[in-house]
């Protein structure tokens, strides 16, 4: 295959890296202006926010839980205006890899809420005196939706193909393959250097959930797509570029 394939898996990695910074800026924005709110002085970093006057533990779990909240009313309101009102285009593309981002930034942190008790759920689940077993039901019950929806919304991708010809091997790898190996690799080195050893479990483990995604595409029987992705797009390249630099400058 020669370079002018691969737009398709380009403009995947540019969306897959620019919606999963957007959606983590976001969600520590969330985090920010709960405790701006508060008055408690807070620092905004790329991964964590840092309130420099001490909040009571109210006002710590209503800090914690802002993050995963705001980032499911995102996921759910992009997931659904990509689902159900734009034409398959690299624009929905892009709305539907921002949907899922955030509400991956939920459904993690209900993963790890009975074994991270320092992450944003799991400081709400403490706070409400949430029993580890209760905990380990509510995980359980999470893997089994958030599988579910991602094999789901599998069935969104079969609008794109990397060239006229339709190959579906090649398509599984520009959309799904290669943006879930650098949102792995990528997204962990750019999140360097951690506060704490478990901000890194989302960006190692969470890209994962689009396997599921991935494993429903290839059963799906599909002949052709209609959209075909021939070149890089300048617009997303471009957001990409930004996004970065922000996420850098906010460490």
């Amino acid at each position: 295959m020669t370079l002018k394939n691969k737009f398709l898996g380009i403009n995947s990695v540019l969306i897959a890296t620019s919606t999963s910074l957007i959606s983590c800026i976001l969600h520590e924005f969330a985090h920010y202006l709960v405790a701006k709110y508060f008055n408690l002085n807070p620092k905004l970093h790329h991964n964590y926010v840092r309130p420099l006057i001490e909040p009571s533990e109210k006002q710590l779990m209503l800090i914690a839980f802002a993050g995963p909240f705001f980032s499911f009313i995102i996921g759910i309101t992009f997931l659904f205006i990509s689902i159900k009102l734009i034409k398959p285009s690299l624009f929905k593309l892009f709305l539907l890899w921002f949907g899922m981002s955030n509400i991956l930034n939920f459904l993690g942190y209900m993963l790890i809420a009975p074994f991270i008790k320092d992450g944003d759920t799991g400081r709400v689940f403490n706070y409400f005196n949430i029993s580890f077993f209760i905990s380990i039901i509510i995980a359980i019950i999470t893997f089994i939706v958030m599988k579910k929806l991602f094999q789901y919304l599998s069935k969104e991708f079969i609008y794109y193909k990397s060239s006229d010809i339709f190959d579906k091997k090649e398509n599984q790898k520009q959309l799904f393959i290669f943006p879930i190996i650098f949102l792995i690799v990528g997204i962990s080195l750019l999140n360097l250097p951690i506060v704490v050893w478990f901000s890194l479990l989302p960006t190692i483990f969470v890209p994962m959930t689009y396997l599921s995604t991935l494993g429903t595409y290839k059963k799906t029987e599909i002949i052709d797509a209609e959209v075909t992705i021939n070149k890089i797009s300048i617009p997303l390249l471009i957001l990409t570029t930004i996004t970065i630099i922000i996420f850098i400058n906010l460490k």
